[in-house]
């Protein structure tokens, strides 16, 4: 379990796709002019009326990690596509080469420049939790999971959405999830995983493209000759 422990990071820029608005919220000064809890169900709502409406996302990220182990944080930048409803690939290219690709029941990562490669097959638990903490659960759903609160500086400023995970098996792993909303077009900025033992991701992207089509090799992985492939299946230990 250590492998995919090691990737649920990686996953998590999921949960913004799927917080992504094709088009201007037309509900925003009527939300705006809500207070306590029924602000917040007003922007869950509307945040689950863009999530229905990707079906693909293609867009630039940086990814910046802290850990107590770094001296200072660690940025990687690359490519992020996401096909509905569980196709996932990311192609980082800076500093190193890596590519990590989530389809159905496997976690893929691909080392080019070390020759390596691993793929992991998950269980049907395992395949829910990841979709939980990447939010290819409606944002509506992950509120029997999360225990959701929303920041509301005004002004300008975006939505503060705070994620805290309730369950016992995502609290071991996962402290919160934040996301930044764009008030006026419901766009995350950005998002923020904080893990359990105190080390953090951050994720910016930019250069959205929304919705358009991307074809299925996308989500292949041609290791080519000389690749050491380890396969693990984890899908027997969790059930």
């Amino acid at each position: 379990m250590h492998v995919l422990r090691r990737l649920l990071p990686l996953l998590i820029l999921i949960l913004p796709v799927f917080l992504l608005a094709a088009k201007p919220a037309p509900m925003a000064i009527s939300i705006d002019a809500l207070e306590g809890s029924a602000k917040l169900h007003a922007v869950i709502d509307r945040v689950v009326e863009s999530q229905r409406a990707v079906r693909t996302l293609q867009a630039d990220f940086v990814q910046l990690k802290q850990s107590e182990l770094l001296l200072e944080a660690v940025e990687s930048s690359g490519v992020f596509l996401f096909r509905a409803p569980n196709l996932v690939r990311w192609d980082y290219q800076q500093p190193d080469l890596m590519v990590v690709l989530f389809a159905d029941d496997t976690v893929t990562t691909y080392h080019p420049q070390q020759g390596r490669a691993e793929r992991l097959k998950v269980s049907g638990k395992q395949r829910r939790f990841v979709r939980v903490l990447a939010g290819t659960q409606p944002l509506d759903d992950l509120t029997s999971s999360f225990a959701v609160t929303l920041a509301d500086p005004g002004g300008e400023e975006p939505y503060h959405l705070t994620l805290r995970p309730v369950t016992s098996m995502l609290k071991k792993r996962l402290r919160a999830v934040e996301i930044e909303v764009d008030r006026a077009l419901f766009l995350p900025v950005a998002v923020e995983y904080k893990e359990a033992d105190g080390d953090s991701t951050r994720y910016e992207f930019n250069n959205l493209v929304i919705n358009s089509p991307i074809d299925d090799s996308q989500f292949h992985l041609d290791f080519g000759v000389g690749v050491r492939l380890q396969t693990l299946d984890a899908s027997s230990s969790l059930g």
